[in-house]
């Protein structure tokens, strides 16, 4: 078709700046649906994250506490390995505290240097790794200042205003200075210390996610004992557990005292303590909740199979 008037020339010119607004037009709406959708995408995706963070489990808080009564003729070497242990399995770093106590044997000047140099010698290990407290107690109480250190920590959340929740998702590590005072060799080299370090510190992630994943579980050790304490008192407790037991006593007549404490739920109208029993507690030499083992029979040997 030909156009041969000036008419039908401005109509043509018409048509096509009509079609190129409309072609103009509908590109800029396609931009700006373009541009929604991203817009929307990138919200939708902000507050995704935001529903992740809000429902991620609640934090776990881990307490270490280390506690010896320090022989002046081997105390490095056994200190020395047990905090570097620490350090080396991570504990040391993840921990929210890390806290040391040592007590002397005699509350004289040479237990006190001794302390002194023990402290210096904690703080070197550690001091650039953990949160690190150091402790000292001149004259020896067998383990009731490591194990009233422990137990004062949980009273401690309670004043704060921690609520039963949080008690619950605080985990305290008890372990000691296995085999410092031993006549049975280095034990730096063998024995029992050797047997319980790698299963119940080395292995805290395990223990910690058990923790998570069994809301019964209250205590952790290497062997459960009928009474619910742990034999080598090695041990894994919820500050929330800890709250319910007897405040630690002194008993210089009775040493065992300290291991058995775990185990002794405390009525504090009675004054009467009861044992806990063995439900609430992981044997982790077995594996399983509520298990109970007695190291102590010669017929199953049971310690050196699991």
């Amino acid at each position: 078709m030909f156009w041969s008037t000036d008419s039908s020339i401005a109509e043509v010119m018409a048509f096509t700046l009509g079609r190129r607004l409309v072609l103009s037009l509908l590109l800029v709406l396609v931009v700006l649906v373009l541009s929604f959708s991203l817009l929307f995408l990138a919200v939708w995706t902000t507050s995704s994250a935001v529903v992740v963070v809000a429902v991620a489990a609640p934090r776990v808080r881990i307490t270490v506490v280390y506690y010896t009564a320090l022989n002046p003729a081997k105390w490095r070497d056994l200190v020395g390995m047990q905090l570097w242990t620490l350090v080396e399995c991570g504990l040391a770093a993840a921990a929210d505290s890390v806290e040391v106590v040592f007590s002397s044997l005699g509350d004289d000047a040479a237990g006190r240097q001794q302390l002194a140099e023990a402290a210096e010698f904690a703080e070197l290990l550690l001091g650039g790794v953990a949160a690190l407290r150091v402790a000292t107690h001149p004259g020896n109480h067998y383990e009731y200042p490591g194990i009233r250190r422990a137990f004062d920590l949980a009273a401690e959340g309670e004043l704060r205003g921690e609520s039963e929740d949080e008690q619950r998702r605080h985990l305290v590590l008890y372990h000691h200075g296995k085999g410092m005072f031993s006549t049975k060799g280095d034990q730096t080299k063998g024995g029992a210390l050797l047997t319980v370090t790698p299963v119940v510190v080395e292995g805290w992630r395990g223990i910690v996610q058990r923790f998570a994943n069994d809301s019964a579980m209250n205590k952790a050790g290497y062997i459960t004992s009928p009474a619910g304490f742990h034999w080598y008192n090695f041990w894994w407790a919820r500050a929330s557990y800890l709250r319910l037991l007897e405040p630690p006593q002194v008993h210089d007549e009775d040493r065992f005292y300290y291991e058995r404490w775990l185990g002794g739920l405390y009525n504090p109208t009675t004054g009467q303590v009861q044992n806990a029993g063995a439900t609430d507690a992981l044997s982790l030499c077995a594996g399983n909740r509520g298990r109970v083992l007695n190291y102590a029979c010669p017929n199953t040997k049971i310690r050196w199979r699991c």
